[in-house]
């Protein structure tokens, strides 16, 4: 069990970092990305900072994508070395997703059910005491 816990909280301090990097990357890019929209909005024709800023993103999207791209292999290639297999991870995550959303599509259909039938009852009660109160009023 010690032998299985250093490659592990190796993988987790790899991971942290590299996720810490991805994210300094993302947040630079993307002020720099509003920075520029900012610029572009402040123009006047309309179809030009539509186009300006459209392609703005297009450069910073096809920046971001190597830096995810090399998160991705990196984080692949710790988890191999720390034993964790990352397909068969998603996988059973996939499936307990699926099995969860299956859960609470039944959950809500259930509660809904009993809503409309519990709505369903409270309309009829009054009717029939106002029934019942018209004939003992006659009475």
């Amino acid at each position: 069990m010690v032998a299985f816990e250093k490659p592990v909280k190796d993988f987790l301090a790899k991971f942290q970092k590299d996720l810490d990097v991805l994210q300094k990357h993302l947040k630079k890019e993307g002020d720099d990305l509003v920075k520029r929209v900012k610029q572009a909005a402040n123009k006047e024709n309309i179809q030009t900072k539509r186009r300006e800023i459209e392609d703005l993103v297009q450069v910073k999207l096809e920046r971001f994508e190597p830096a995810i791209n090399k998160f991705v292999a990196d984080l692949s290639t710790n988890a191999k070395k720390a034993g964790v297999d990352l397909t068969e991870l998603e996988k059973k995550v996939r499936s307990g997703l699926g099995e969860a959303r299956t859960r609470l599509n039944t959950a809500r259909d259930t509660v809904k059910a009993k809503s409309a039938k519990a709505k369903g009852t409270t309309k009829k009660a009054p009717a029939k005491r106002k029934k019942s109160t018209a004939a003992s009023t006659e009475g």
